[in-house]
């Protein structure tokens, strides 16, 4: 065995380099944190070939005093902390004084900086971890740092480095989540000459979002704003249209710091379930505020990961202040708003139709569609109906016009009237006589095709499956966002029908609403289903005891949740001391669980979840979405009012369970533009 012995300090501070300087992305990180812990109020982020070539931090903070620029070299010298005891409450975001040393001995550093009480600046440079000269510089107050050259004389490390897109996109990203993180600094952030980013540090967080995101999002993003077990929240969460394929835009801040928590991430997500589509993620800025010692911040090195005191309550108020965000439960509240444009005719492909007798050949100049990014069609020979695309707009970044933006318009408070037979006529006068010779609710006389359509099923659908009762929960306490209309009185509405057996018309408070059936339908009979399984949560007794062996950790984890086990059904008791007897198993959707499911409400335990709730939730899912009315299938008149009758009574979550709308709106004013009626 070779002979131990010391290492050198040029090869233990490029081992320590190695941990804190994995790639340009991080070096930036650590000296805008220490631009910030100098109470720097406007810092520039300048990068040449993502940070390869060169990059520079400057600000306008407190400057390094004349006294201390050799000791800022040093490997673990800092001004931040002074006893043990200090960390235990750590307040500012660089502590550990290896930031600029480790950066320094793999690149080659430039340090400008002047204190408010020195006429001049100094300038420093240090090449792998050496002062080669110290100079006079004429400079502004604050400091300016230009690395060159990063991992020049570590070639390997050099070597790992990604292209320059790559890892301009890594600088990009974490530009991001520091604007985020201090909406009161003002941020400028080029690369390669071209300004990406610039905030202006008015401490709004709408601002930095609207320097991020843009001002649709800014408009349809939810604010969440509470406290709870010792931890106040405040932000934002975006969903619907805003969400993402991945986890990308999910951006927490702990008393001021960026960091990644998959504790917090599942906690969102959770909150944002049915509002968000499966397989996409919300995105959310959310500021968490809580006493430094219940977190742990000094977790590695890069300073990304911490660990909380106490985990449990942390999730629980984020899951809680999230929901609540959401939770309008109205879908005529806030239905998701399309907007009409037009190309001129020189843009719009022809496409060939077959011709058609008795049909006149006219030519159309604009064609009306739904979205940004829809395929316009022109008319050659007859007409076409027009295809509808999702909106997918970004407006231009514009911090000065932050004024403009007001938050997504609401739509007033909907009453139905006394007589279901009148809820689309409130506002009309009848005819009597016309009345009796009429027989449907629309005012047209049911056709002999739909008589011969009726079945003893859809008899039932018509008088069960949309007459039973489903709960009305408590509104819960949330920050409600300025409307645009007013909320004061009632508006009537009126039911129009189904167009394609898929959407139902409704006009309503200045609107023309598009309902799905199916999502609908849907929504109505998952809730209904979620309440007759938390109503009777019984487990099934077995006959004969099942024995499972376990671990002593195991056995630990369900004799503390021994009373929550017995509450959803699952009744387990020591048998022997690596195994236990399970006396009944929960029952879903009539079906028993296997032995099987007290490994998974194991596992689920652990990870901070109640044990089968994933599991229960996607059954019942399954079973709501199979017996809905689908798309395409034509309805009643009676079953299309009593699907919008009860949505509006129930005041339903406004998306599916899967995540998609249920509500979609068109504004008069949209219309009226497009027929050109106004500019």
């Amino acid at each position: 065995m070779a002979k131990i012995r010391m290492l050198s300090d040029d090869l233990i501070g490029k081992i320590a380099a190695g941990e804190v300087v994995e790639r340009p992305a991080a070096a930036i990180k650590e000296l805008v944190e220490n631009s910030l812990d100098a109470g720097a109020t406007r810092i520039t982020v300048e990068i040449e070939e993502g940070g390869i070539t060169s990059f520079r931090v400057t600000d306008d903070g407190s400057g390094i005093d004349e006294s201390d620029i050799r000791m800022a070299f040093e490997r673990h010298a800092t001004s931040k902390i002074r006893s043990e005891a200090d960390l235990d409450a750590i307040g500012t975001l660089g502590f550990r004084g290896e930031a600029l040393a480790s950066i320094a001995a793999v690149g080659r550093v430039t340090l400008t900086t002047r204190t408010r009480e020195r006429e001049t600046g100094l300038r420093v440079k240090n090449e792998g971890g050496q002062i080669v000269d110290m100079s006079e510089a004429a400079c502004a107050p604050g400091t300016s740092i230009l690395v060159k050259e990063l991992f020049f004389n570590v070639p390997v490390r050099k070597g790992f480095l990604k292209k320059p897109v790559t890892e301009t996109n890594a600088i990009t990203d974490l530009m991001t989540r520091l604007i985020l993180s201090r909406p009161d600094v003002s941020f400028r952030y080029v690369s390669n000459g071209k300004t990406i980013y610039h905030s202006p540090g008015d401490g709004k967080i709408e601002s930095a979002i609207l320097a991020i995101y843009g001002s649709q999002v800014v408009r349809t993003m939810r604010k969440a704003e509470g406290h709870q077990g010792g931890v106040v929240i405040r932000g934002y969460v975006g969903i619907g249209e805003n969400a993402r394929n991945n986890r990308g835009g999910e951006s927490f801040f702990i008393n001021g710091r960026m960091m990644r928590s998959p504790l917090l991430s599942g906690a969102l997500e959770d909150g944002c379930r049915e509002r968000v589509m499966i397989g996409k993620f919300p995105i959310c800025v959310l500021y968490l505020e809580m006493p430094y010692e219940n977190v742990n911040v000094n977790v590695h090195p890069n300073k990304m990961e911490v660990r909380f005191r106490f985990d449990q309550q942390v999730r629980d108020a984020v899951y809680t202040i999230v929901k609540e965000a959401l939770q309008d439960r109205d879908a005529f509240q806030r239905p998701v708003p399309m907007t009409l444009q037009e190309k001129q005719a020189s843009e719009l492909p022809e496409i060939a139709v077959p011709k058609q007798s008795g049909i006149p050949q006219l030519p159309v100049s604009a064609q009306v569609e739904v979205g940004t990014s829809v395929p316009a069609i022109k008319f050659r020979e007859a007409p076409v109906t027009p295809v509808y695309r999702p909106i997918e707009a970004k407006e231009a970044i514009k911090p000065a016009a932050m004024e403009e933006i007001q938050p997504e318009p609401a739509l007033p408070p909907l009453q139905l009237s006394q007589s279901p037979k009148t809820v689309s006529q409130a506002s009309e006068t009848r005819d009597p006589i016309q009345e009796e010779k009429k027989t449907s609710p629309f005012d047209e006389p049911v056709s002999q095709t739909e008589e011969k359509q009726k079945d003893p099923w859809r008899e039932e659908l018509s008088r069960e499956a949309f007459t039973a009762e489903v709960p009305v929960e408590a509104p819960a306490a949330q920050v409600v966002q300025e409307d645009f209309l007013p909320t004061d009185l009632p508006k009537p509405m009126k039911i129009f029908g189904a167009v394609f057996n898929t959407f139902i018309l409704i006009e309503y408070a200045d609107h023309l609403l598009l309902v799905d059936q199916h999502a609908v339908h849907e929504r109505l009979l998952f809730e209904r289903m979620m309440k007759a399984y938390e109503e009777d949560r019984a487990g099934q007794e077995m006959l004969v005891p099942y024995i499972v062996p376990v671990t002593q950790k195991d056995m630990a984890i369900l004799e503390e949740y021994r009373e929550l086990l017995e509450e959803i059904g699952l009744t387990v008791e020591p048998f022997s001391a690596n195994e236990v007897a399970i006396r009944s198993v929960p029952i879903t959707l009539g079906q028993q669980e296997s032995a099987d499911f007290l490994h998974e409400a194991i596992d689920e335990l652990e990870n901070g979840r109640i044990p089968g709730a994933d599991k229960k939730r996607a059954a019942i899912l399954q079973q709501a979405c199979k017996h809905a009315v689908k798309g395409g299938e034509p309805l009643t008149d009676d079953i299309l009012r009593s699907l919008v009758e009860e949505m509006i009574e129930k005041k339903v979550t406004p998306t599916c369970p899967h995540g998609r709308p249920l509500v979609v709106s068109i504004s008069h004013r949209e219309l009226d533009k497009k027929f050109k009626r106004i500019q």
